[in-house]
């Protein structure tokens, strides 16, 4: 897998595995984006399991030009530690500037040239070149880039958004292309206590005549 990272203050960031994939703990239902030119049902299956993560269906790409942003709501909380990402290689479809957005699912092309991003990455120019003589089988693990997030401040999340701001030709015409999305890290599910009201309700004399009722009985048997 290529591996694109920031460093911080030089410490190399922490390997991840499979086993800390959350792309089972996304509400793929609910799965939205803007600007794009799929179905909303193609979004769900961005979301690939180990056995389908090869797959380059669908496609996605954005639609009037070479932004889009997508929002993925967690069935809890969630504690980030990377995203993965598959793209196209070619300038024209390859993003470069993504910003993620913490709990800000009603984030739309209006607000967010307003509202700070949580962090801030550039995805290098690696991804999936088509070649019409190789079998898609072929085209695999060096397409996939894995970018390592700052765990302080991505903490918490019940829903990330991310901006797809450009691409490395800088083209506005052209349309970005997006083939699959793992998330990696620490889920944790949301836990509601149950609220338990105590009230008296309104004496009601029937019940009254009949625990005087009861009570008689009860007497009598003694």
């Amino acid at each position: 897998m290529s591996c694109h990272h920031q460093h911080s203050h030089g410490v190399a960031p922490i390997p991840t595995n499979e086993s800390q994939s959350l792309n089972s703990d996304v509400l793929t239902t609910q799965v939205s984006a803007l600007n794009i030119e799929n179905s909303p049902q193609d979004l769900a299956k961005l979301f690939k399991t180990q056995t389908t993560k090869y797959q380059l269906i669908p496609e996605i790409r954005s639609d009037a030009d070479n932004q889009f942003i997508l929002h993925i709501p967690f069935q809890g909380s969630v504690k980030l530690y990377s995203i993965i990402l598959r793209t196209a290689r070619h300038p024209n479809h390859c993003p470069r500037t993504i910003k993620l957005y913490k709990n800000q699912p009603s984030l739309d092309f209006d607000s967010v040239g307003t509202t700070k991003a949580t962090h801030e990455i550039e995805h290098p120019q690696i991804g999936v070149e088509f070649d019409d003589d190789l079998p898609e089988e072929f085209v695999a693990e060096d397409t996939f880039v894995e970018h390592y997030l700052p765990r302080r401040l991505l903490t918490g999340v019940t829903s990330l958004s991310i901006f797809f701001q450009n691409n490395w030709a800088d083209d506005d015409d052209e349309v970005l292309k997006l083939y699959s999305v793992e998330l990696r890290g620490e889920f944790t599910p949301l836990t509601k206590d149950p609220v338990v009201t105590l009230y008296e309700s309104a004496a009601n004399p029937a019940d009254h005549k009949n625990m005087l009722s009861q009570e008689t009985k009860n007497y009598q048997n003694l």
